[in-house]
């Protein structure tokens, strides 16, 4: 990872067309309503009180920073890309959280917050797109204070959907993007428009033990989505079909280790 990566990529999230495409392909019906029932399991584990304060650390169009708030929390919504902001404010806009929520930009790799300023974070698909995770693995530990929970959701680099398709690309010839092997995971390298956008499958090991050299600890990991296939179906009753999976697969069968998502709870030992 180099400076010049992380500047195309930076050149690449201003563009407001990212973030529409990113909202047009997972904030669908079906989505939303998995997203729901992970946010209740996320607040049913934390078990937080009443008005209590999240970082959104990458909140994007604040879709989840909406749902902590609709769950009575206080959420510090940031996100690197301006863009991302204002799609923010603009699904904020008449919304009645103006109390609970707060928008402001920062960069994951350098948060300008002091130290244990947070008892509560959560990180959802961001650190897929971040070139230094390393850095921003660091930077989410230092500002979660002593005892304070962090709820991570990476795509699993080991899942039978993600090695089925890197061995099947490879066979084939089809992969277009430039792929890089690196400790974090596998990286998936596009240019276009003068940017990049990298977008990383997970080492879950790499990934807990990164935090756990920061003294930040696992407590728990579970199954987000088995799959993300609803992305290249266009024939609705596939969609269908693979939200239905995917939710058994969530609410039934829970594994993580051959599912695509997976969600990482994690405490910071005091």
């Amino acid at each position: 990872m180099t400076d010049s990566d992380s500047r195309l990529v930076e050149n690449l999230l201003a563009q407001p067309d990212v973030h529409r495409q990113w909202a047009g392909g997972y904030r669908t019906p079906d989505n939303e309503a998995f997203f729901e029932s992970a946010f209740d399991l996320i607040t049913a584990e934390l078990k937080p009180p009443a008005g209590a304060t999240f970082l959104d650390a990458g909140c994007g169009s604040c879709a989840h920073t909406v749902r902590l708030a609709r769950r009575g929390f206080n959420v510090r919504a940031v996100d690197f890309s301006e863009s991302a902001l204002e799609m923010a404010r603009g699904h904020l806009k008449g919304a009645g959280l103006d109390e609970r929520i707060m928008l402001q930009r920062e960069d994951l790799t350098r948060l300008s917050f002091p130290d244990a300023s947070f008892d509560y974070v959560l990180c959802w698909g961001v650190l897929m797109h971040v070139p230094d995770v390393g850095r921003a693995v660091s930077e989410l530990a230092r500002v979660l204070k002593p005892g304070g929970r962090l709820v991570v959701s990476e795509g699993n680099m080991n899942s039978l959907e993600a090695s089925s398709l890197r061995l099947l690309k490879g066979a084939l010839g089809k992969e277009k993007a430039e792929v890089k092997e690196t400790p974090a995971g596998v990286e998936f390298w596009f240019e276009r428009g003068g940017g990049a956008l990298v977008t990383r499958q997970a080492n879950m090991g790499w990934l807990v033990g990164s935090f756990e050299s920061h003294g930040v600890a696992l407590t728990r990991r579970v199954a987000g989505q088995f799959s993300e296939a609803y992305t290249i179906f266009s024939a609705p009753a596939l969609r269908r079909l693979v939200h239905g999976f995917n939710n058994f697969w969530f609410r039934r069968v829970k594994a993580p280790g051959p599912a695509f998502g997976n969600i990482l709870f994690f405490e910071k030992r005091g």
